[in-house]
């Protein structure tokens, strides 16, 4: 795989992978496409132990520009000792019939490393792309870097439309199995020159029934796209992000809920107010831990973070400068704290947690009468003093967690 594949957007492709929860499956047609989007799996995982291992692997060969050579080296030896190798006799969960199924082969390992690093690719640039569309708001479709072309894939190359038009939610690459098709971002200048035209037609693609054995269901497919591509995966996360700020938070599964919470961190909305260009803002960071909202009687499950507390917290660190990706990083923290105690003296718990071998202590603020909480100052700190505090705490019987 081309090792500039990642060069582009690496953070968020990163960031996209790493968020995904595990899933263990029987067949690939048991996860729908865009449940892809929040989770990890890999066909015939059920019954062994082997997602951690995958998921770490393919999250080093992405954050490292591994190619599938050193990928699979590293894997194969894991696999055969815990005996997800080769071809074995099975129960399938969904008809409990016994088969002879394919474990682990070189050919499956490829499979799993190239749709994963592609996909993870995809919506990487998927978030670029909006971050960028007020400057570049078209796309293109590029032509195949493939040896042997779909032919509807090449009758695609050229067409244009604006970011946000309906046809990305199917027509983003990729588009099937091995598919090195891509897109161009283009201003508005050039979309014309491509031939955009706003009253142009929608595209017109044939619909192919396509019948899930697993679920039972009819989907319809446009020619030309592989079953379970049909669909954009960082449009998806980025979908589950809106419903999120739009308070559709009862409607989300802790899952997509913790996704959507790193990607608000991960977003430039985090950028903009570290750099004071969201002066009156706030948003959502981290799920309050529910034993330590119970404490509290609190109703609130969120932990948010006002452009007022960034800046407090800026000025804290001004002596030794506060980079965003370390504000970024330390945040993250909180979805998974170490501990937590109780500040007997005010409404509020302080947490900790550990980011790239910084330990943070956080003073968090519940304010009772509006049922919410803030997160109001973020200190680094030693692992022997942290370590301290909580022992104390405890013994004062004012630890949390």
């Amino acid at each position: 795989m081309d090792e500039e594949l990642f060069k582009t957007a690496p953070k968020e492709v990163t960031r996209y992978f790493e968020a995904k929860a595990l899933v263990p499956s029987f067949d690939w047609r048991d996860v729908a496409p865009e449940e892809h989007a929040f989770s990890f799996t890999v066909a015939k995982s059920v019954g062994y132990d082997i997602l951690d291992d995958f998921k770490a692997a393919v999250g080093e060969a992405i954050k490292q520009q591994l190619p599938f050579q050193d990928f699979q080296k590293n894997l194969i030896p894991i696999l055969q000792e815990k005996g997800w190798w080769g071809k074995k006799t099975s129960i399938d969960p969904l008809t409990g019939e016994k088969s002879l199924v394919q474990l682990g082969s070189p050919r499956r390992l490829e499979t799993v490393y190239w749709a994963n690093t592609m996909s993870a690719h995809a919506a990487g640039e998927w978030e670029r792309t909006q971050n960028n569309k007020e400057f570049l708001p078209y796309l293109t479709y590029a032509l195949s870097s493939s040896e042997h072309k779909r032919l509807e894939h090449e009758s695609w190359v050229g067409f244009t439309a604006p970011v946000d038009d309906p046809v990305w939610d199917w027509l983003y690459p990729p588009n099937g199995w091995r598919c090195k098709c891509s897109v161009r971002q283009v201003s508005r200048y050039e979309a014309e020159n491509l031939g955009y035209e706003d009253d142009a037609a929608p595209l017109q693609v044939e619909q192919k029934a396509w019948h899930n054995k697993r679920t039972g269901k009819v989907e319809k497919i446009p020619k030309g796209i592989d079953p379970g591509w049909n669909s954009n995966p960082g449009k998806h996360r980025a979908q589950n992000l809106s419903h999120f700020l739009s308070d559709k938070i009862s409607m989300m599964g802790d899952n997509r809920k913790r996704i959507a919470l790193e990607d608000i961190v991960g977003s430039p909305l985090l950028e903009a107010m570290f750099e004071g260009r969201l002066p009156r803002g706030f948003i959502p960071i981290a799920p309050m831990i529910n034993k330590v909202g119970d404490v509290f009687a609190a109703d609130s499950s969120l932990v948010c973070l006002s452009s007022d507390s960034v800046k407090h917290i800026l000025l804290e660190h001004q002596a030794r400068a506060l980079h965003l990706s370390d504000f970024r990083g330390a945040i993250q923290t909180l979805i998974k704290p170490h501990g937590a105690i109780r500040r007997k003296d005010t409404q509020g718990v302080i947490f900790f947690g550990e980011n790239d071998g910084v330990w943070w202590r956080f003073a968090v603020k519940f304010v009772a009468s509006k049922q919410e909480w803030w997160l109001t100052s973020m200190h680094k700190k030693s692992f022997s003093e942290i370590k301290r505090l909580l022992n104390a705490a405890e013994k004062k019987g004012e630890r949390l967690l």
